[in-house]
């Protein structure tokens, strides 16, 4: 099969690296000049998966990693701390990573997609992934994105580990992510647009250099929200629909299981879209009931005692994919994280 794929993420560098195995034609369109190319997000995944995604890609995932974090810290409203312990949370080099995997690719950079001028008939497919532009698919009406922006620091002193902090009522979070080497990501995503902790941080840290200011909001819908995952021969795959779990905004991981459910819809010479709709809608299902958490929390309007049976979803699924998240997941102190916001 002929294959166009937008977007050169994670979804787009996996899927085409992965489809080219298998023997099809593919080929990759990004926006963004090859110097340009900058992965977005704190670059944080956890170790299990993603060297699982990465043996399955033909790499081997410790050439990749710079931190190997052993313990998160989370600063909550009225000063309160968590500390969650960490079982397989890494940063990685994202960049390098999504770079080998299109090393064997035909990449055209500086090429923006577009429903109004492209060739889609030349394709038996084309592939949306361009993450939270969803430039291909029509508009989702319940769509929900925070802004957000953040800092690759260098010569930063102090600081070698995750630390994180709460906003009041889940409007968002402050984050640090180690990178190794005195560099690290650090920014904010609020709701509110008020990005508390980042001019502290520079505070408490004026030797930090700002290498590289990154803008981006994420996206908290989840894919039942985010439908249709087509239209005529374009598919969504990743973020684009929703693949993103919204307490955290965290979208590595998420959108590479779902790469994997296209390639298992994919037989000889057709793509069966009935079960891949069906594999993300069942698979990310819970992702909904954890969306409602933030919403209602958002809100005002969470209740410990009417929606016990949403948080438990959520506390359940979470600890049954501990590896899959990468840190610890207790009840006690899931129960006085949400108390805490």
């Amino acid at each position: 099969m002929r294959f166009a794929i937008a977007g050169a993420g994670v979804a787009g560098s996996y899927l085409g690296s992965m489809l080219q195995a298998r023997g099809h034609e593919v080929q990759l369109f990004e926006a963004a000049k090859p110097e340009d190319h900058w992965p977005v997000c704190a670059w944080g995944a956890s170790r299990h998966m993603l060297a699982r995604f990465s043996k399955q890609a033909g790499l081997d995932f410790d050439d990749y990693v710079l931190h190997v974090g052993k313990r998160l810290r989370m600063d909550l409203p009225n000063d309160k701390v968590e500390h969650l312990d960490l079982k397989g949370l890494v940063t990685y080099d994202k960049r390098r990573w999504e770079h080998d995997l299109m090393k064997s690719l035909e990449v055209r950079y500086g090429a923006r997609v577009t429903r109004e001028a492209f060739p889609f008939d030349d394709y038996d497919l084309v592939l949306d992934c361009t993450g939270l532009h969803r430039t291909l698919l029509p508009k989702s009406k319940e769509d929900f994105i925070i802004p957000a922006y953040e800092y690759l620091l260098e010569n930063v002193k102090g600081e070698d580990e995750f630390y994180t902090i709460g906003y009041p009522g889940a409007k968002g979070y402050f984050w640090y992510f180690p990178l190794g080497a005195g560099k690290g990501f650090m920014g904010a995503g609020d709701v509110l647009k008020k990005y508390y902790g980042i001019k502290e941080f520079f505070e408490r840290h004026p030797e930090a250099k700002v290498a590289k200011k990154i803008g981006r909001p994420i996206r908290l819908a989840p894919p039942k929200r985010m439908e249709p995952f087509s239209d005529g021969n374009i598919v969504g795959v990743g973020e684009s629909i929703g693949c993103v779990f919204p307490m955290l905004g965290e979208g590595i991981i998420p959108s590479l299981i779902c790469c994997d459910f296209f390639l298992e819809s994919l037989g000889a010479g057709k793509f069966d879209f009935k079960k891949y709709r069906k594999r993300v809608l069942s698979y990310f299902a819970y992702y909904d009931d954890v969306y409602r958490i933030v919403r209602l929390k958002m809100d005002g309007k969470l209740s410990t005692i009417r929606h016990a049976k949403l948080l438990m979803s959520m506390y359940r699924h979470m600890k049954k994919e501990e590896s899959r998240f990468g840190f610890e997941v207790s009840l006690d102190k899931m129960n006085r994280l949400v108390n805490a916001l």
